[in-house]
């Protein structure tokens, strides 16, 4: 008998849902999503709407201390019967030890699939929630990675047949198909549509307007780029510190900035991004490295403002500064400037090994392989577990 195989998460957000889907598929429709729903309003693309391409189940969530921590109701997860839970690694959610303890009491195989680190300060043994993290990860049966150099740090405390790795994407069959699109529609004419200047360079930001994003900055590169040629900024996304922005383009009288606010549909947001010359992203980046990327758009970024903290989203792996894309110096925007240019100067050349490196490295096909690997291991312990309980 076939039986579930259930996904836990603290919410879905719109980006996973097409690579849930593709899973189902893969698994032959055997997955059940049990999220909750996020309150947090600057999170990119959270949906509460009805899934579409496999089964879902609600949980109740119970957010303390606003997003600091979560308690989810398990009961549901075990009454769909699932012979694997995937459960998404996160310390926020204090009752994933409780269900993954009762998955465990009842021979029900276990995934934990995230960071398994924190952006914020450096992975260590000595560090409380480090330990913690560790600890979570030897008590399943394996751990889905984000990147090989997540895989790499989790290594030393788990088995190498336990460790798996899941490049993180986005719906890459859909942004792939969309860039041949516009591809075949030309950039200017692209441009022309959308009312953005033809000539010129463009510089696209897509995330959320938060101030780990240092969101600002652009506005400060914006005119630096204006004072030796015609620049354009376009701002893609929603936030708390849009209205700072606004009040700042308002008061210093900047021009050719176009502050589109969040756009959900991939469709939607394809044409800014083609007709753009390069994602730029002052603060920290993750998922945007990935769209860009697919539609042959380089980044700029800037480097940790610690060398011992990643600061990034897993995803700055894929970036190669001097190839797809560049990174300044934290805090410094002659450097961030320089870098910029340095990309708009031989910008076929970075758009060229951008898009090349998400087709031989990113493709959603590799995300689902290593889901389902990981999904097979867990699932073969659990029915070498029951296999046991009969004997």
């Amino acid at each position: 008998m076939n039986l579930p195989i259930a996904y836990v998460a603290r919410f879905v957000p719109e980006y996973r849902r097409p690579i849930l889907k593709k899973l189902n598929d893969r698994l032959n429709g055997r997955l059940v999503v049990c999220a909750g729903s996020s309150h947090d309003t600057s999170f990119k693309n959270p949906s509460n709407k009805s899934p579409t391409g496999y089964k879902s189940i609600q949980l109740k969530n119970r957010w303390i201390g606003g997003h600091k921590a979560l308690i989810q109701s398990v009961k549901p997860v075990i009454e769909c019967n699932p012979v694997v839970i995937l459960a998404e690694e996160s310390p926020r959610t204090i009752s994933l030890p409780w269900l993954l303890n009762i998955a465990k009491r009842k021979r029900i195989g276990t995934l934990l699939w995230g960071h398994f680190s924190s952006n914020q300060r450096k992975f260590s043994e000595r560090s409380l929630p480090d330990r913690y993290r560790i600890a979570m990860a030897k008590g399943v049966n394996g751990c889905v990675c984000y990147t090989h150099q997540i895989a790499e740090l989790i290594e030393p405390y788990i088995s190498n047949e336990a460790c798996f790795v899941a490049p993180n994407t986005l719906d890459t069959n859909k942004l792939f198909r969309l860039k041949r699109e516009l591809a075949s529609e030309r950039k200017q004419a692209v441009r022309s549509r959308l009312g953005l200047p033809e000539n010129g360079k463009t510089v696209v930001f897509v995330g959320r307007l938060i101030k780990e994003k240092r969101v600002e900055v652009l506005l400060d590169l914006h005119k630096s780029l204006s004072t030796v040629g015609n620049a354009t900024l376009v701002i893609i996304g929603d936030g708390p510190e849009r209205a700072k922005l606004e009040a700042r383009i308002q008061h210093e009288r900047l021009t050719n900035i176009f502050m589109l606010g969040r756009i959900s549909e991939l469709e939607d947001s394809a044409p800014w991004i083609y007709a753009s010359d390069v994602m730029v992203c002052p603060g920290y980046v993750g998922l945007n490295v990935n769209h860009a990327f697919c539609l042959g758009l380089p980044i700029v970024t800037c480097k940790s403002p610690d060398p011992r903290i990643r600061y990034h989203s897993p995803e700055i792996a894929y970036l190669q500064p001097g190839m797809n894309g560049m990174m300044a110096e934290y805090g410094d925007l002659n450097a961030l400037v320089n870098a910029t240019q340095t990309v708009l100067k031989k910008q076929v050349d970075f758009s060229l090994h951008a898009y090349e490196y998400a087709q031989s490295h990113l493709q959603l096909d590799r995300m689902i392989d290593g889901l389902v690997q990981a999904i097979e291991y867990a699932e073969l312990y659990a029915k070498k577990k029951s296999l046991q309980l009969l004997l």
